[in-house]
């Protein structure tokens, strides 16, 4: 599984790519929403992590240039934010993101979230 992990806090950053790396996982990992887009215009991921608020470009621009590439399956995108609401969920989602996950994350519910769609795609 290749994971971009857009996130602007070296500490929560480092954190996630640790846990994913010892999944198994292969984390490719940036820390404003402009390198993030680059990277989804260069490359195929799997799964990406964006934190809502990052500099240059947010989440959302983020979450809208992964849904514009032409996949014959479209990556998981998930959300992370500070942001504790239930308005600011269903934004995202509404937007295109397959999750909503709320600071501090919990890696292992992301996991599960990704291995979940993927099941989901394979019925």
């Amino acid at each position: 599984m290749r994971i971009l992990v857009a996130e602007d806090n070296p500490v929560t950053a480092t954190y996630l790519r640790t846990v994913f790396e010892r999944y198994g996982w292969s984390v490719e990992t940036v820390f404003d929403g402009a390198l993030a887009i680059e990277h989804i215009e260069r490359e195929r991921f799997d799964a990406v992590l964006v934190d809502w608020i990052l500099p240059r470009y947010d989440g959302i621009d983020v979450l809208r240039a992964v849904r514009q590439q032409s996949y014959p399956v479209q990556p998981y995108v998930a959300v992370v934010t500070v942001v504790d609401s239930d308005a600011a969920q269903q934004y995202c989602l509404a937007c295109g993101a397959n999750a909503y996950f709320v600071k501090p994350v919990d890696p292992e519910a992301v996991i599960r979230s990704i291995e979940e769609y993927y099941r989901s795609l394979e019925k």
